[in-house]
Formats: structure tokens, C-alpha cells, sequence
């Protein structure tokens, strides 16, 4: 269908209406970081928010636990640490997450009216 829709009438591709919600949420995060560094006299360029920019979550523990996901480190510990003493460890997704904060290696701006959007800390 030459229209942009698909036979059952729905859009194709980037016209998709989730599409159009996450490049809203982009743009109000791209609306939020750029006031809050100019408050801190910093770059608002585009290229500077792609590069530092990590996604709405939630919480930064939501996004901490993406993390552990993405690196697999349940699945390391599995393999690391043997039966019974693996179910005594767990990785504190608060603490971690409290840690990347307060190290700088992320922050976040409060993402009205629900969640947070989530930075990796980078000032060029």
C-alpha cells in the first residue's frame, strides 16, 4: 500500500503511534537537559544530547536494572558463585545506582509528570 499504511489500515514504520510517544518523550528530554545547562552555562547542542542522553525510566533504579540486563551480570554471578552460596548474593540496585549518581558517571532530571530522564555525565 503505497499510503503509508499497511493492509489491516495501520501505520507503517516510524509513523507508528509508539514511535510518536517515544520522539515526544525524546523531545521534552531534549526541552528539559537543554534549560538545565543552560542554567549550568553548559552546550545545548543536539549532538551533545545524543550522545549523553540514556532514556526515561521510571526510577535510575529502573534504569540500573536494564544495565545489570544489558551486561548480564545475574547470569556472571550464576556462573561466578555455586549453589548455596549464590542465593545469598544479589547486586544492590539501589545502592548502585545511588553510586552512579553520586560519582557522576549518570544523573537525572525529574520527567514530569511520571519518571525521570536518565544522563551519562559529559560537559564537551
Amino acid at each position: 500500500m503505497g499510503n503509508g499504511q499497511r493492509a489491516n489500515g495501520r501505520p507503517t514504520g516510524d509513523d507508528s503511534p509508539a514511535e510518536a510517544i517515544k520522539a515526544a518523550i525524546r523531545e521534552l528530554a531534549y526541552t528539559s537537559w537543554a534549560s538545565y545547562q543552560a542554567e549550568l552555562r553548559r552546550g545545548t547542542s543536539r549532538a551533545l544530547f545524543d550522545r549523553v542522553y540514556l532514556g526515561h525510566y521510571s526510577t535510575v533504579d529502573s534504569y540500573v536494572v536494564e544495565l545489570i540486563d544489558a551486561y548480564e551480570l545475574d547470569a556472571k554471578l550464576d556462573a561466578a558463585i555455586t549453589e548455596p552460596f549464590r542465593r545469598h548474593v544479589d547486586i544492590d540496585v539501589s545502592a548502585l545506582g545511588r553510586s552512579l549518581v553520586s560519582n557522576v558517571v549518570i544523573y537525572s532530571l525529574v520527567a514530569f509528570p511520571v519518571g525521570v530522564w536518565v544522563f551519562h555525565e559529559e560537559t564537551a
